[in-house]
């Protein structure tokens, strides 16, 4: 009767499945978590440095925020980085389909 309800709560699901799955590898895997630490670190200076610029207010802040998001909260910081890839790689998807779309119609 009401599919898109159930659809709905399915791909919330598939989600949170998507969450829960980097820190059970992180978990089980320790080269997989320090590979992960090791990303999220060198994710979190370049974008610091892209905003900032060079120099010791940069190292500052990409300390700061690697000790709170990649020392003490790596799971949630691997799980929020994987949701985020995901939506990206959704939101990308969807631009291409609607260009083909647009372009195939003619």
């Amino acid at each position: 009767m009401n599919e898109r309800g159930n659809f709905l709560l399915i791909v919330l699901a598939l989600f949170l499945v998507v969450s829960l799955l980097p820190p059970l590898i992180m978990i089980l895997f320790p080269q997989a978590d320090l590979l992960m630490r090791i990303i999220l670190a060198l994710i979190i200076f370049t974008t610091v440095r892209g905003y900032i610029g060079d120099g010791i207010i940069t190292i500052l802040i990409s300390g700061a925020l690697i000790y709170v998001l990649v020392i003490k909260w790596a799971y949630l910081t691997a799980s929020l980085y994987i949701i985020f890839y995901v939506f990206l790689t959704f939101s990308v998807f969807s631009v291409i389909l609607w260009g083909l779309n647009s372009v195939l119609r003619r």
